[in-house]
Formats: C-alpha cells, sequence, structure tokens
C-alpha cells in the first residue's frame, strides 16, 4: 500500500493505539504502520496527511486532525487548516503484523540485545517460540495448513471463549501475543543497562502493534446486518529466513440474491509480496460449484508459471466437482478483466499477460 502513495497525496489516518514509547500506531486504508508523532493525539483521533516523499522512506506532513471524531467516521470529510505544531514524520514502510514481530525477531543482525533478552528469559523465549509455530511455511503450503493456521490466528478468539472451547482459545497468536505483553510489562528494568531497555520498549511496541493489527482484523469480520459476512486474515508466511504477510479476505455476499433461486456467491481475495517477485493477488469467486480465478502480477515469471500450470489447475478443479468458469492472469496495474472482454482467449487467459 506505502508503495503506491504519491508525493502531494493526502491521506485519511485513525489513530489505533498511543505507545508507551510515545509512538503512534496509525490506520490508513486498512493497514497499520507504527511512526513517531509529536502531537498530544489519542486513540479515536482522526488524521489528514500529505505525503512529502516516498524515498528514501515515507515522510508524511500532518495537516488536520479531530479529536472527537470516532472511528467509523473515518471515510468523512476532516478538518480543514493546517495544525500550528503539523510536523513532518516518517511511516514505517512494515505493516504492524505478527510478521513484523517476527521478521525483528528473526533477524541475526537487526536486534541482537533484542534477541539477548529473549534467550536469557525463558518465559520469553517459549511465547515466542509459540507464536513462530503459528506462521505458515512456504515450502509446505496447503489447504489443511492453511485452516489450521486461521483456526489458531486468534480471530475466533471470543467465539471459541463463548463455546467452550478454551483450549483453542488459549492456544491462539492471540493469547501469545497477550501473554508476551504482559510478560515485557513485567520485566524489572532497574539494573538494565541502557540498549537491554531500548529492546524491552520495541518489544513492547512490537507486540502491542500486532495485537492491534489483529483486533482491526475482527472488527473488520464483524458480521454485517445486510447478512452477508467477511473474515479477514493476515497470517505470517516464513520465506527465505524472514516474514511476510499473507493477507486474506474471505466474502459471503447474499446482496440481492433470492435463497429460494440462487446461492450466495463467496469471494477470496488473497494479496501478499515476496522479496524479488514484488505483489502477488488472486482472486476466486464462486457460485455453487462455478469458480473463476485471476492471477495478479507484474512478474513476468509468475505470470509465466501460472501459465505453464494452466492445464493442471483446471484439470484439478475440474476433478474437485467445480466448473472452471475461467482462469486469468494480468500485471498487478491492468484493469480487472471483465466476463465480456474481447480481449480474453476462450481459454480464459488474459491475452495481454
Amino acid at each position: 500500500m506505502l508503495s503506491n502513495w504519491r508525493v502531494g497525496q493526502v491521506l485519511n489516518a485513525l489513530v489505533v493505539d498511543r505507545m508507551p514509547s510515545g509512538n503512534v500506531l496509525l490506520n490508513v486504508g486498512g493497514r497499520e504502520f507504527v511512526t513517531p508523532l509529536d502531537l498530544p493525539v489519542q486513540a479515536g483521533s482522526r488524521l489528514q496527511l500529505e505525503v512529502q516523499k516516498v524515498q528514501p522512506q515515507v515522510t508524511l506532513k500532518v495537516l488536520g486532525h479531530s479529536l472527537e471524531a470516532a472511528p467509523s467516521q473515518l471515510t468523512q470529510p476532516l478538518s480543514k487548516g493546517p495544525l500550528s505544531s503539523a510536523p513532518l514524520f516518517s511511516a514505517d514502510t512494515k505493516p504492524a503484523s505478527l510478521s513484523t514481530l517476527l521478521t525483528t525477531l528473526s533477524s541475526p543482525p537487526a536486534q541482537p540485545a533484542l534477541r539477548a533478552l529473549i534467550s536469557q528469559t525463558p518465559a520469553l523465549a517459549n511465547i515466542v517460540s509459540a507464536l513462530s509455530s503459528q506462521s505458515l511455511q512456504a515450502g509446505a503450503l496447503s489447504a489443511s495448513a492453511l485452516a489450521a493456521v486461521i483456526g489458531r490466528s486468534g480471530l475466533f478468539n471470543e467465539a471459541n471463549f463463548a463455546s467452550d472451547r478454551s483450549n483453542r482459545a488459549i492456544a491462539s497468536s492471540k493469547s501469545h501475543l497477550a501473554q508476551l505483553r504482559k510478560l515485557v510489562g513485567e520485566l524489572p528494568t532497574a539494573n538494565l543497562n541502557s540498549e537491554t531497555r531500548a529492546s524491552i520498549s520495541t518489544l513492547s511496541e512490537l507486540a502491542n502493534a500486532a495485537l492491534a493489527n489483529l483486533t482491526q482484523q475482527q472488527l473488520i469480520s464483524m458480521p454485517q446486518d445486510s447478512g452477508s459476512q467477511r473474515w479477514c486474515f493476515g497470517i505470517p508466511l516464513a520465506y527465505e529466513g524472514s516474514f511476510v504477510d499473507l493477507n486474506m479476505i474471505v466474502e459471503r455476499d447474499e446482496t440481492g440474491v433470492d435463497s429460494n433461486s440462487a446461492e450466495a456467491i463467496w469471494r477470496v481475495d488473497l494479496s501478499l509480496s515476496l522479496p524479488g517477485i514484488g505483489p502477488l493477488r488472486v482472486l476466486v469467486t464462486m457460485q455453487g460449484r462455478e469458480v473463476s480465478v485471476a492471477f495478479n502480477s507484474d512478474s513476468s515469471k509468475v505470470r509465466d508459471l501460472v501459465d505453464l500450470s494452466f492445464e493442471h489447475l483446471k484439470e484439478r478443479m475440474i476433478l474437485s466437482d467445480f466448473r472452471v468458469k475461467s482462469i486469468t492472469a494480468q500485471a498487478m496495474t491492468e484493469a480487472p478483466i471483465e466476463s465480456g472482454d474481447s480481449s480474453t482467449s476462450s481459454s480464459g487467459f488474459e491475452m495481454r499477460a
């Protein structure tokens, strides 16, 4: 998301939380990041930010804010008029998520004091190990592995507690993050050097940010009055020595569907960004047994791989009793393919790919 921002662009941001270190957790367009902000804003405040620079890192300027604005009003116009103390600040381009925490802890040169603190504190080491085990492994992806990680993500924690499935809730990422935050808060700091105290502050900030990110996913996944439903997941994927966010939205759309004549439409929107490959997005639409799949990537290697595996993928879907309506591959920057697009071949592939 941050890579798509342009100089001069104005963004609407929600203050999700203020960290003990003084940094704030901001939400822009459904994604969170932590940044320093020298303004007396609290959770629930709304900010209007102007993009000042995008290289070598994103730099934003505060244009306006409203302290009384509710989070649900984020899309409404913000107050105009610049603030007298409107500062410039730089945004961390990594989303504030469990993947960010795990990547920080797994990078040997990045946080040596932090890694030493964890290795010398058995309780912390056990929780970090448990959190690492909640990730998907890139070399062992399967439907069952994905379902297991989603079940342990913490998205359903409250439902599991309410339904007497506390064992599932206790073993989830959300419960482990809450334990991590509690343990870090109880660590004695009086006789520690400045580097170790900074490591404790970093770990606390990462745990708070990951919990806020998961809470945001739960809010997005609340049932809708229309009868439609969507579930939002952010899952850490272990890839080439670090962790990346595998973001997925599953949506059941019953808007305008007559239950006597048609089935609900299911959509799965899966996206991630891999080092050396870039952004990848897969959109799956299903109604009844009829399925359409669209791959989006700016990498020609990825699109070539989809091309080569097209017949195999189609065959697997047919053997699973699906009727394949279309399978398409295109660049991220191209417009979505409509079913009646004349540029698509009879096999369903977008010709420009």
